[in-house]
């Protein structure tokens, strides 16, 4: 019987302790959710409505380093006259970004506070292809044509500044100014060749503990 109950005292003060590791955890973890525009720095790749949710734990709740991942996503509208054959010339380019890396907070008051972040990963692109129907011939009376989608993978970065205000230790409100940039497919990019483009956004959203 004594064993017994030692037994059941200690798992129960094992139980206890995964507990309160992880209400502690918990306490750690914000769900930042903002929405905003987004920009292009290429000609012929329009302006879009962005949205983004992020998943962050911070070391201290307060101040210091943190660990941010986030899904980004946003349509570009653009226009490309230089492709001839094949593709569409001009179309909606769907791009959703998938980053994580590290960002650092600083005080400037119990209210106020800045952060900055700097993050990498990978962005899936899906745009529209025009090819020839099955069956189709290479007369001018017969072109019929398949709109088909098309989705690309490759490599982007983020560096992000955000400024927050605190209602309380475990709600805020921000302003977000971030800079994504990654590579953008020769069918989408007014230039011969595949670009490096940067898309600045502007966004406002809160941010709360999940605990």
């Amino acid at each position: 019987m004594k064993r017994l109950i030692i037994c059941l005292f200690a798992t129960c003060c094992f139980v206890n302790a995964i507990a309160q590791q992880k209400d502690s955890f918990l306490s750690h973890m914000y769900l930042p959710v903002d929405a905003g525009a987004s920009f292009s720095t290429m000609e012929g790749v329009g302006g879009a409505f962005y949205m983004r949710a992020s998943l962050e734990y911070r070391f201290n709740i307060h101040k210091g380093l943190f660990i941010v991942g986030e899904l980004d996503t946003r349509t570009h509208p653009y226009t490309n006259k230089a492709i001839t054959t094949g593709n569409v010339v001009a179309g909606d380019a769907a791009f959703t970004d998938i980053l994580i890396g590290p960002g650092y907070r600083a005080m400037l008051s119990d209210s106020f506070k800045l952060a900055f972040a700097l993050q990498g990963g990978v962005t899936n692109m899906a745009y529209k292809e025009v090819k020839p129907a099955v069956g189709a011939t290479v007369s001018a009376l017969d072109a019929r044509y398949e709109l088909l989608p098309r989705e690309q993978w490759t490599a982007c970065a983020k560096a992000s500044l955000m400024a927050e205000y605190y209602l309380n230790p475990s709600f805020d409100i921000f302003l977000n100014v971030g800079l994504p940039a990654t590579i953008v497919p020769h069918e989408i990019a007014s230039a011969a060749y595949s670009a490096f483009v940067l898309f600045p956004t502007v966004s406002i959203g809160f941010s709360m503990a999940l605990e």
